[in-house]
């Protein structure tokens, strides 16, 4: 008994002992699900104007067991949803009505509540943007009309174009196709509503053919989303009306070959035929819309009369008047002269005395040139066997004939000719006189310095003397006259009537004496120098101490000007002039001759 009490003892001392080492199991507390939305957040974009922005979907979800939820009313007014409670997981429609709302952005917020979530309240963000739309551009005018003759003495006006935008600032580009005939200025324009801005669009119509030519004038807005507007633009080219100001030759020899004739005017094109009345004639050469060059057919010139030229262009409002300018002459057999110019500038209209002279035109001598021979006294006829010579006079007076062929003559004016008024010329070829003489104006002085080239300006036939050496050397521009210390030797003709001196033997050089009968058939003789002052200016500055004398064994009608070249004169190319006549009443060799000087 003892034994058994004592193990029950024990056992109640121990028995807690063995309870409290193992912890007492006890029931799982549960946990609330939460809310969870999808998409996050919901963005609505819109643009006034536009149709309002299409219903959002927000998914309203549970974490775990499903939850009842309610929506309260929504502060924002424009916002709004398809349902005020529900069960997740849940679909509801978000709408946004902007309609009357300014630009700007929004924010509003749904808020969800579900007392057995984890967070009974949650709320959802819902934002807007609202903006104006982008400017709409306007033009006036929508499109432009350009009309040009190729006869008008100017291109067309430019024409504007305004820009207007239905609101707010546009900055615009502007570009330009068709081709580089159209321009358009500025090539970018700021409009502001209320505040048009104004393109200039131009044409150019230079080295266009007659035809219609399509271009536009686009401009671009900058602001994503406006769209450009483009203005079209014609140019119409017609073919101005073509004139003809002159014929070279102005006619030809009943009977002659084909002649080539160059025609001078207007409004010459690529597509413009020529004909005499009804007959075609064969397709000119037209080098510009000056100057064409037509082939006169021999069989238009088998009897003498008047050939009217005509030139017709498409699209021109009319073919080329009929004028004296464009007719072209078929002259019966003899001399017939078309020009008489100063032998060395080519000026036209006036002859002096002792001028040397080239008449032009058609039947005036030989097919073959021919040339004086150099003799005292020299012949007035070339050539001076054959009967077939040719013979010049002027104011009725023989001249000494220098050269002469088909259709130039060269000869010297005779010293007697009267001065002051028209006098006639007139050649003789095979005994048949011209039918038609020439009227020139006789004057004192009619200066004309000879050119290299032979046509009357550029570089001057002048020579350069070293007075350190006395050698003698054709000015150019590898060869620079020095200004202060060359000398220029000039040549001219048309200086006017002369006196002689005797000149006096000198060392070796013999005298020679003047011809007291001398007229313009002798050889110079003697210190021949013209009675009227000759002046110099060289790169426009006065060259005094100018020494002018005939040259001695020349023909009469040349004169030899040795004048300083001024230390003051520029470098380069400088003009040459010769001055003949008192101070004030000077008359000038052409203009245009130059020389080098360094």
């Amino acid at each position: 008994m003892k034994r058994q009490a004592w193990r029950s003892a024990r056992l109640r001392c121990l028995l807690p002992l063995a309870i409290g080492a193992f912890p007492t199991l006890l029931p799982a507390q549960a946990v609330s699900p939460g809310i969870a939305f999808s998409p996050v957040t919901l963005d609505f974009k819109y643009t006034t104007g536009n149709p309002l922005p299409a219903a959002q979907t927000l998914q309203i979800k549970s974490t775990g067991a499903a939850l009842n939820f309610t929506i309260p009313p929504v502060a924002a007014e424009w916002l709004s949803v398809s349902a005020n409670s529900g069960t997740t997981t849940a679909s509801v429609k978000v709408y946004v009505n902007p309609t009357s709302m300014a630009s700007g952005n929004y924010a509003g917020a749904i808020v969800v509540n579900a007392p057995l979530a984890a967070t009974p309240s949650l709320t959802f963000n819902v934002t807007m943007e609202i903006s104006d739309p982008p400017p709409v551009l306007s033009a006036s005018p929508t499109s432009l009309t350009f009309l040009y003759a190729t006869s008008d003495p100017a291109p067309p006006a430019a024409q504007p174009v305004v820009i207007a935008s239905s609101d707010g600032a546009a900055s615009t580009t502007v570009s330009v196709t068709g081709g580089a005939w159209l321009v358009a200025t500025p090539t970018s324009i700021l409009t502001i509503a209320g505040i048009p801005g104004t393109e200039s669009v131009s044409v150019n119509p230079a080295g266009l053919a007659p035809a219609t030519y399509i271009g536009t004038v686009k401009f671009t807005p900058s602001t994503l989303g406006a769209a450009p507007i483009t203005v079209n633009v014609t140019l119409t080219i017609s073919a101005g009306v073509p004139t003809i100001t002159n014929l070279w030759p102005p006619g030809g020899l009943i009977g002659s070959s084909s002649m080539l004739i160059t025609v001078t005017g207007q409004n010459f094109m690529s597509n413009s035929t020529v004909s005499i009345g009804a007959v075609k004639l064969p397709a000119p050469n037209v080098l510009t819309s000056t100057t064409m060059l037509l082939t006169m057919p021999a069989a238009e010139m088998l009897a003498a009369g008047s050939l009217p030229i005509t030139v017709t262009t498409p699209t021109a409002a009319s073919p080329s008047a009929t004028t004296l300018a464009s007719t072209f002459q078929v002259y019966f057999p003899g001399p017939q002269i078309l020009a008489v110019t100063d032998a060395a500038s080519y000026a036209i209209g006036n002859v002096s005395p002792g001028e040397m002279i080239t008449i032009y035109g058609l039947g005036l001598g030989p097919a073959v040139g021919a040339s004086l021979t150099v003799s005292d006294p020299i012949a007035t006829s070339l050539p001076a066997s054959p009967a077939a010579a040719t013979s010049v006079t002027i104011d009725g007076k023989s001249a000494p004939i220098l050269y002469t062929s088909e259709n130039q003559v060269s000869c010297i004016v005779p010293f007697n000719v009267t001065t002051g008024g028209q006098v006639n010329v007139s050649v003789t070829y095979n005994s048949i006189s011209s039918t038609v003489v020439a009227k020139v104006n006789a004057v004192a002085a009619d200066p004309g310095l000879f050119t290299l080239n032979y046509s009357g300006s550029g570089q001057g036939a002048i020579l350069n003397f070293n007075p350190a050496t006395g050698d003698y050397t054709l000015n150019g521009p590898t060869n620079l006259a020095i200004k202060g210390t060359t000398w220029a030797v000039l040549y001219v003709t048309g200086f006017g009537l002369t006196s002689c001196t005797d000149i006096p033997a000198n060392g070796a050089t013999p005298a020679s004496d003047c011809n007291a009968t001398a007229t313009e058939d002798n050889l110079i003789a003697g210190d021949v120098t013209p009675n009227l002052a000759v002046a110099v200016t060289i790169g426009g500055i006065p060259a005094p101490g100018a020494v002018v004398q005939a040259p001695i064994g020349s023909v009469p009608g040349l004169m030899q000007v040795n004048v300083p070249v001024p230390a003051g004169v520029a470098s380069g190319n400088v003009p040459v002039v010769v001055l003949v006549g008192p101070a004030g009443a000077q008359v000038s060799s052409q203009a245009n001759v130059t020389m080098d000087v360094k």
